[in-house]
């Protein structure tokens, strides 16, 4: 496995982001949270560019991503950092529909039963979070996920472009429109745990993250790597265990691995559902 040395970090890295950005939402609002992160992530990823991609499919990208972002920083007030990324990494199931609406590819059969199969865990996993704010919470984030699937396929109108050009851009312009919308509710306390939880999203847990999903999509196929990817969650459900001492219930064990089977299953013959061109990127 050569994109091991790859893979470790990044599911290391983006797990662990999960509890930073739960704990950094204690200090702030979700918008302003993200805008911060983008800024600082949009502006690392320029030194490296040097340049911004100033078109229309940009400024699309840029409206898809701050949406998925928005929605995931929103469920995580409810949710909680393992349920927030089993419902997350729910995307490749969304992405399959998304690509037939987006770039009329139609999904073979294998790819159709895995939806099924998938959706299936999703509802089981989802079984105990169907009351209260934490319903409100798994809906936010499947949201989120459906739009991190739109963004996903959308890289294929784009596949020819820069790909660090292309983050550094949409995280600019990303930032912008996530400042615009943060005086509808905006909430800032200024501490070193803040502080920290910020420049973890923006370095390890935003520039570098891209950094090592481009490389893992260099030299290994994409339906390998989004298998492959759904080591975060699971990694994220152990680390929310140890932290907590809080066991999953049997819904969210069986759930998990139905989704897993599901993803698994609708790429065994590859497909259209995860596009990403090479060297591109993830959120």
């Amino acid at each position: 496995m050569k994109e091991i040395k790859f893979l470790i970090p990044y599911v290391v890295f983006t797990a662990f982001s999960y509890f930073f950005v739960k704990n950094g939402l204690s200090y702030a609002s979700p918008l302003i949270f993200m805008a911060m992160r983008y800024l600082i992530a949009g502006l690392l990823l320029l030194a490296f560019s040097r340049r911004l991609i100033l078109t229309r499919s940009l400024l699309v990208l840029t409206l898809l991503t701050t949406t998925s972002t928005a929605f995931w920083g929103y469920g995580l007030l409810y949710v909680s950092p393992a349920e927030s990324a089993v419902l997350s990494y729910s995307m490749p199931l969304f992405s399959l529909p998304i690509a037939f609406l987006m770039v009329s590819e139609k999904p073979s059969r294998m790819e159709t039963a895995g939806i099924i199969v998938g959706f299936a865990g999703v509802v089981l996993y989802g079984i105990p979070l169907l009351s209260g704010f934490t319903f409100v919470g798994m809906v936010l984030t499947l949201i989120n996920a459906a739009f991190w699937a739109s963004f996903t396929v959308f890289y294929r109108k784009i596949r020819d472009q820069d790909p660090v050009a292309v983050n550094a851009t949409q995280f600019i312009l990303g930032s912008i429109v996530l400042f615009a919308l943060s005086p509808l509710a905006f909430r800032l306390h200024f501490t070193t745990a803040f502080l920290v939880d910020l420049l973890w999203m923006a370095t390890l847990g935003g520039a570098l993250q891209f950094f090592l999903w481009n490389s893992m999509i260099r030299i290994s196929r994409v339906n390998r790597i989004t298998v492959l990817a759904f080591s975060v969650p699971i990694f994220t459900i152990v680390l929310d265990v140890f932290m907590t001492g809080v066991l999953p219930t049997i819904y969210s064990v069986v759930g998990v691995a139905v989704m897993f089977a599901g993803i698994s299953l609708s790429r065994l013959k590859g497909g259209i559902s995860f596009v990403v061109p090479p060297r591109a990127t993830k959120r």
